[in-house]
């Protein structure tokens, strides 16, 4: 299914930093989602997910994050329906973050959230008071139970100082990989949200750098809705990065996202298409 409308963007105040993508080498490049490195450096984030998380190759993709939601699971509290993971303690990762989501076709009749959040610094060691954070979403006002999350289907994200969604008529279609970007501006002290290398929307951000990444759904298991499935789904999850396009991007680690072994198989790649990996 498609939907072709304008990107609106709603908040006031919203900067174009000419349009510029978070696809660059200076974004931060995450490692590839296999299995040691979910178990290793992924907790739990409110509630694990309640169908799993798991290292799978799906749609195309090796090492994709599998985040299941199980129905038949969902908690009592609002608070821990929220399911998902977070990068364990505090990390520095700069100002630019992104992964990419699977738009599943299998969301077309279900009640659905699926988001990238990360959240900043204070700069003493602990986290500031602003969530960035930019989702998927198909929702709709529910009938019965206690989850009122809004009716929209498509992209949103969140502003921490109005707590408000904003929801975007941005393009997107199921069955594709869709690339998610999070910009911390310390100038400007916002969060720059991108879709696929476009800047969506703006909201209010913090001074220092993004110390946290988290990715979230939401269990719909106790809702019921007019017309959508409240039944059990999954979030697919990639890193993102399939191959280095410059010398740039295998430095100071940026080899190991990519899957090679060391920087100079990567620098091999980039200057001859060697790929040593397999």
């Amino acid at each position: 299914m498609h939907r072709i409308v304008f990107v609106t963007l709603l908040m006031m105040g919203l900067f174009v930093l000419g349009m510029v993508g978070v696809t660059s080498a200076s974004s931060h490049l995450l490692p590839p989602f296999t299995q040691d490195e979910l178990n290793n450096n992924w907790e739990a984030d409110r509630r694990f997910p309640t169908d799993g998380v798991t290292s799978v190759t799906e749609f195309g993709r090796d090492n994709v994050a599998r985040l299941g939601i199980d129905h038949e699971e969902t908690s009592a509290s609002t608070f821990t329906r929220t399911e998902g993971i977070k990068t364990v303690g505090a990390q520095n990762f700069g100002d630019v973050v992104q992964v990419d989501l699977y738009l599943d076709p299998d969301w077309e009749d279900k009640a659905v959230r699926a988001g990238f959040w990360v959240v900043g610094d204070d700069g003493a060691g602990a986290r500031d008071n602003f969530f960035g954070i930019l989702e998927f979403v198909h929702l709709e006002p529910s009938t019965s139970g206690a989850s009122a999350q809004g009716d929209h289907e498509g992209w949103r994200f969140w502003n921490s100082t109005t707590g408000l969604w904003t929801n975007l008529n941005t393009l997107f279609t199921y069955g594709e990989w869709v690339t998610v970007g999070i910009e911390l501006d310390t100038t400007t002290n916002l969060y720059n949200y991108f879709i696929n290398g476009d800047l969506v929307g703006s909201a209010t951000g913090g001074e220092n750098f993004i110390r946290e990444l988290f990715l979230n759904s939401y269990n719909y298991g106790l809702d019921e809705f007019p017309t959508l499935s409240n039944a059990s789904y999954a979030a697919h999850w990639h890193h993102g990065s399939t191959d280095p396009e410059t010398i740039a991007d295998c430095k100071d680690g940026g080899w190991e996202a990519f899957g090679f072994r060391n920087q100079g198989q990567c620098i091999q790649f980039v200057n001859t298409g060697v790929d040593s990996r397999e």
